[in-house]
């Protein structure tokens, strides 16, 4: 079915329902340019009960109208140090998983260390908080996070049919990518070892500080370590298929994730290649290992705009992000959901990870629009009926608050700014939280 289609139905059983009296009252909102957008999200917004990820789902049925068509999900945030976001979203993963028959939790994390944490989810190898402590975003490192890989593996000890754990990007270079790479050469062509080992020697990581010795490096000496990290990948694609083709996919997507990061990390700023790399993972990964996937990511990552600009107070940079491909490649099948909050505390800093408190939004932006609908949080479907300034509204320019890759000015983060062309575009669906603290960080 289209996604014109689709909406269009789906249209016709809201209007069906507003007519019925069953949309929830209207809250009072003050006179002003939002307040017939208010007034629609209070008709149209489904109020979450709670934020406890242990809690029921009964009140997240809206998202079976949202995605119930959908391939993958993408479950969007708008930075990733919010506790309330985040358990907010472990909730939605627990319905698309439980209610909706979604299998694989694709998380903005690196393949390598991904496939670790799948194999804890599968088989209880490892220890979660060990693991979690390993992730190499430091905002990652929380309890929230290791909150949803213990619900994970609870969930596959009672089930046949397994929930997974897809790291869908290129964070970090890791060591086991190599150790994966050459162990799988090893065993099926060790003639051809030594040149992949050569080939590989002058792109291993050289430690934590790898990624500034490589951005220290001339435009010439990158470009051609990417050149040698495409060349090991073609060496283990030319070896020929003797192993089980499962040793195989997994050792040539290590090969692809080293070759990612290089080119990835060639521009710090923005490039396409590490967009590319997650749209093509989710791929790689549904072709290999099939179901439906929730990619929980930012929403400047999940966004299906086929432009998104992002600015910040040292630069920014405009371009397609991995849910425009993932919406190019998919069509109606990939939904997008974003989360935004209004004020509170957050985790969001590499050297020094919070709490940073953050104030409300400026009047103009997303946030604050949302801001003036309530009760909190919420979760409202683009795509319900609506009048025409409503309709208007959803359809032109959009910016919202994008706090990343990192905060510490403890202001109202209004220098950290997505925008679209289009709102509905962009996004499906939104959950708004008006408070928010910061995600609990480990030791």
């Amino acid at each position: 079915m289209g996604k014109q289609l689709r909406r269009a139905l789906l249209a016709g059983i809201a209007v069906t329902a507003l007519l019925a009296g069953t949309a929830g009252p209207a809250a009072a909102h003050p006179r002003g340019p939002d307040a017939v957008v208010a007034d629609w999200i209070d008709r149209n917004a489904q109020g979450l009960a709670s934020t406890d990820p242990t809690d029921p789902t009964d009140d997240l049925g809206l998202l079976d109208d949202i995605a119930g068509g959908a391939a993958v999900v993408g479950l969007g945030e708008s930075t990733h140090g919010s506790r309330e976001q985040f358990r907010v979203k472990h909730r939605m993963a627990r319905y698309v998983v439980e209610e909706m028959g979604f299998r694989t939790i694709g998380l903005e994390h690196d393949f390598a260390q991904g496939t670790t944490i799948d194999r804890y989810v599968l088989t209880g190898e490892g220890d979660p908080r060990q693991l979690v402590e390993g992730m190499s975003f430091p905002f990652w490192v929380s309890e929230e996070m290791v909150d949803l890989i213990e619900w994970m593996r609870s969930f596959n000890e009672a089930h046949d049919d397994k929930v997974r754990f897809l790291g869908t990007d290129v964070t970090a270079l890791r060591e086991l990518s190599f150790d994966e790479v050459t162990g799988y050469v090893r065993r099926v062509a060790p003639d051809r070892l030594g040149d992949l080992e050569r080939t590989l020697a002058p792109i291993r990581p050289t430690g934590p500080g790898h990624i500034q010795w490589y951005q220290q490096l001339s435009e010439d000496e990158r470009r051609q370590l990417i050149d040698t990290a495409r060349d090991a990948s073609r060496l283990v694609q030319d070896v020929p298929a003797t192993a089980a083709s499962m040793e195989r996919e997994y050792a040539e997507q290590h090969a692809r994730a080293i070759v990612g990061w290089y080119e990835s990390y060639d521009n710090l700023e923005f490039g396409p290649e590490r967009e590319v790399f997650v749209a093509d993972t989710i791929a790689w990964w549904q072709r290999t290992i099939g179901g439906k996937l929730a990619y929980w990511a930012a929403n400047v990552h999940v966004t299906s705009a086929d432009s998104v600009t992002y600015r910040h107070p040292e630069g920014g940079w405009t371009g397609k992000t991995a849910g425009g491909y993932l919406e190019d490649r998919l069509g109606s099948r990939y939904v997008a959901i974003a989360s935004v909050f209004g004020h509170g505390n957050i985790s969001s800093d590499f050297t020094q990870p919070g709490p940073h408190p953050i104030g409300p939004p400026p009047a103009g932006l997303l946030d604050a629009t949302l801001g003036t609908a309530g009760p909190s949080p919420y979760l409202v479907d683009l795509h319900a009926p609506a009048p025409g300034p409503v309709k208007a509204w959803r359809s032109g320019p959009s910016s919202a608050r994008m706090i990343l890759p990192s905060y510490a000015e403890d202001d109202d983060g209004a220098a950290y700014v997505m925008s679209v062309e289009s709102l509905a575009a962009a996004f499906d669906a939104i959950v708004y939280s008006r408070d928010t603290t910061a995600t609990r960080l480990l030791g």
